[in-house]
């Protein structure tokens, strides 16, 4: 997705935007991008928690275990071999939140999922054949932070689209319901 000048609503986090002016690669002439949600910030502190141990951990051993043991070379070496190693897993962690996303237009309800760097996987259904949308919002956090899933059922044998663990589910539903509403 690009984002074109000039959008309508957006958030520090960017997991919630409102008719944001983003285009993306499929999306048909006319069509119209009415929200954009990923995966609620606060669902990444696992892995961004990992990240600041990683550099505790790799700084303490580099600068007081390792030299008693090792010669200072290889511990800057280990030092180096570890930052680059935490730096990576941040960035590709980063970029799965980012690139997962679920996007609703007012023709079609797209769902992109990237798994690794390698694999991702595209989900879409057109407005008319959504039949049934559930939201479930679960747990202390999620009660606390208004985050959950939404998930979109379609008719016959498609594809069902899961967008999991957004912010502001039932919001996401009443958007969807009155696109149905329209149709």
């Amino acid at each position: 997705m690009e984002p074109q000048p000039g959008g309508n609503s957006t958030n520090f986090s960017h997991s919630f935007l409102m008719r944001p002016n983003v285009r993306f690669e499929t999306q048909h002439k006319g069509e119209q991008v009415i929200l954009v949600v990923r995966r609620h910030p606060l669902t990444q502190l696992s892995w961004i928690i990992n990240s600041i141990f990683l550099v505790i951990i790799s700084f303490f051993l580099s600068f007081f275990i390792f030299p008693t043991f090792f010669e200072a070379r290889f511990s800057s070496v280990f030092f180096l071999f570890a930052v680059f190693f935490t730096f990576s897993y941040i960035w590709i962690n980063f970029l799965l939140w980012y690139f997962t996303v679920g996007i609703v237009t007012n023709e079609r309800i797209i769902d992109l999922d990237f798994f690794n760097v390698l694999y991702k996987e595209f989900t879409a259904t057109t407005i008319s054949q959504v039949s049934e949308i559930t939201t479930n919002i679960a747990g202390f956090f999620g009660s606390i932070f208004h985050y959950g899933d939404v998930f979109i059922k379609t008719q016959g044998f498609q594809q069902n689209i899961e967008f999991e663990l957004v912010p502001r589910p039932s919001e996401v539903v009443r958007i969807i319901n009155q696109l149905m509403g329209r149709r």
